[in-house]
């Protein structure tokens, strides 16, 4: 066995200087000496079935080897916080998260469990939500006022597909608390979700179906031209149901993953009181919001009401995957999910994997965001977020000046979506959208949406400049077409902190040089379809997870 020693840590200068060569290796990633200075180096998929393509390891090599393996890994990985990434906010890099997040894993604590797994890495996650709650505006306590297991009242999650899991199953066993003994089948009713299915996340739709509540019984509540749910059927839509479905919850959206638009909360706290039901918030993109005074005033009042909040960190707080948060109001709201609630009561037990749905065993992943809370500060984190908001509206004015493209919704803090269709072919709709057949209306759909991807993939693969894709409805009827069918879009979304004016504009300049490129062949392809010499397919719309 000896032989084998050098693959497992024994602290010796020899492994301390291959830990340090990862680092560096992994640095190269960040400087983009490793990615030739792009955000990628584009190959498709059988590009890495092929070059992956090997039997199962039969004999041990150097343990130094690992480093060509870690080269080849990052050379084709996406680099998310490269300044021409502008698709998505998940930069990851923020340092103090980076620095938490590497010694999660060297001191690889288990979260189920206090005695002999993680006994400071449990309290250190029990304070990091008492400080969310505290940032929310629910009621919150020091460390030395937390007397029981029962009173932790948040959980840390893989992603907010999981904290929407939760926040369901919560609200769902607290309204029908018998299914826990006798399960859904035992209910005479149907029990109901009401929420805005254009501008909902797809996890929400994947949780009825996960928890058995049933897809069906999802109750769309209109959506408005701005992308924000539409409240006014609300009190209809609950008169008209069915008298064995039982609604209880509304999900409101707190920045949208389709254009990070923010419901009006307080609108759902006065609905929800007076209907008795939970109100989860999916604040999964703008949580970051809470951060700042002005902004959680502007885009989140009303949110310390809600019964349920989900957070992404690793989204728009710049800490680095996996970092989601699901908090409730009440406390000892999780304490229904275990087998002996008394022993969470009693103070005797601090095993955070008790009360926990879902998890077993996990690690450390709450130190990341303990870490950039602790080292940067409210004030700091407040800074960057109202930097990052004053950059994103910069770009949202750089792209509609360009005459060269339609935007779908108002930008309110960092994410906008917009089509190809450059200005004089905009006016021609707008003096003509509503006259034009249904086939016309089908044919200049398919053509904006052909020269979007095209613009949009073209430079993605060229590793140039990255901008998001997925499927939109046009809720306000921007583009002038008149039509109930999805747009291909592309998407912005302002989440890296170390964004300049100076890095958008070099970033959005790419984008313009080749929409322009496009815009002659463009127009003729556009005048063609009123002369019949031009049949377009249609587009794939399943784009990304802001599309499912």
């Amino acid at each position: 066995m000896k032989k084998y020693n050098e693959y497992f840590i024994k602290p010796t200068k020899k492994q301390e200087e291959l830990l340090k060569k990862s680092i560096e290796i992994g640095m190269e990633f960040f400087d983009g000496s490793l990615r030739k200075n792009k955000f990628l180096l584009y190959k498709d998929p059988t590009f890495f079935f092929k070059r992956l393509n090997e039997s199962l390891p039969i004999n041990p090599v150097k343990v130094e080897k690992s480093l060509d393996v870690l080269r080849e890994i990052g050379k084709y990985s996406i680099a998310q916080f490269d300044r021409t990434y502008l698709s998505f906010p998940d930069s990851g890099n923020s340092l103090p998260g980076m620095i938490g997040a590497i010694f999660s894993k060297m001191i690889n604590q288990n979260l189920i469990g206090f005695d002999r797994s993680a006994p400071i890495a449990t309290v250190i996650e029990i304070q990091l939500i008492e400080w969310l709650r505290e940032l929310i505006g629910y009621e919150h306590k020091s460390l030395k006022e937390i007397k029981s297991l029962s009173e932790v009242s948040g959980m840390v999650v893989t992603g907010g597909h999981m904290a929407n899991h939760v926040a369901i199953m919560a609200a769902l066993n607290n309204r029908f608390p018998e299914i826990k003994e006798k399960g859904l089948a035992s209910l005479n009713v149907s029990p109901v979700i009401l929420l805005s299915k254009k501008i909902s996340h797809y996890s929400l739709d994947s949780a009825v179906h996960h928890l058995g509540i049933g897809k069906e019984n999802i109750i769309d509540i209109p959506t408005k031209r701005d992308f924000r749910t539409d409240y006014t059927k609300l009190g209809q839509i609950i008169k008209n149901l069915p008298k064995n479905k039982v609604p209880f919850m509304i999900v409101g959206m707190a920045g949208n993953t389709r254009t990070a638009n923010l419901d009006n909360i307080n609108q759902l706290v006065t609905f929800c009181r007076k209907n008795n039901l939970w109100l989860h918030i999916d604040a999964c993109h703008g949580g970051s919001l809470l951060f700042s005074e002005k902004l959680k005033k502007k885009f989140l009042k009303g949110i310390e009401k809600s019964d349920s909040v989900s957070i992404d960190p690793h989204k728009s707080l710049f800490v680095p995957y996996p970092s989601s948060f699901v908090l409730f109001k009440k406390r000892d709201i999780l304490t229904m999910f275990t087998r002996y609630p008394e022993k969470a009561r009693e103070g005797q037990i601090w095993d955070l994997g008790f009360i926990t749905p879902f998890y077993g065993s996990r690690g450390f992943e709450s130190l990341s965001f303990w870490m950039l809370i602790k080292i940067m500060g409210i004030k700091g984190i407040k800074n960057t977020i109202e930097y990052r908001n004053g950059l994103a509206k910069y770009a949202e004015k750089l792209i509609e000046e360009s005459g060269l493209f339609v935007k779908l919704n108002e930008m309110d803090f960092y994410r906008m979506a917009f089509v190809y269709c450059p200005k004089d072919i905009h006016n021609w709709l707008k003096n003509n959208g509503k006259i034009i057949s249904q086939e016309q209306k089908e044919k200049i759909l398919n053509l904006i949406n052909k020269y979007t991807h095209k613009i949009n993939q073209t430079l993605y693969e060229a590793g140039a400049v990255c901008l998001d894709e997925y499927s939109l409805h046009d809720m306000g009827n921007r583009i002038k077409l008149y039509t109930k069918e999805r747009f291909l879009v592309m998407a912005i979304t302002m989440g890296n902190p170390l964004y300049t004016k100076t890095s958008i504009r070099n970033s959005l300049g790419i984008l313009f040089k080749k929409a322009k490129k496009e815009e002659k062949y463009f127009k003729n392809d556009f005048k063609n379809l009123f002369s019949g010499k031009r049949d377009l397919n249609k587009l794939d719309l399943v784009k990304g997870p802001a599309g499912w």
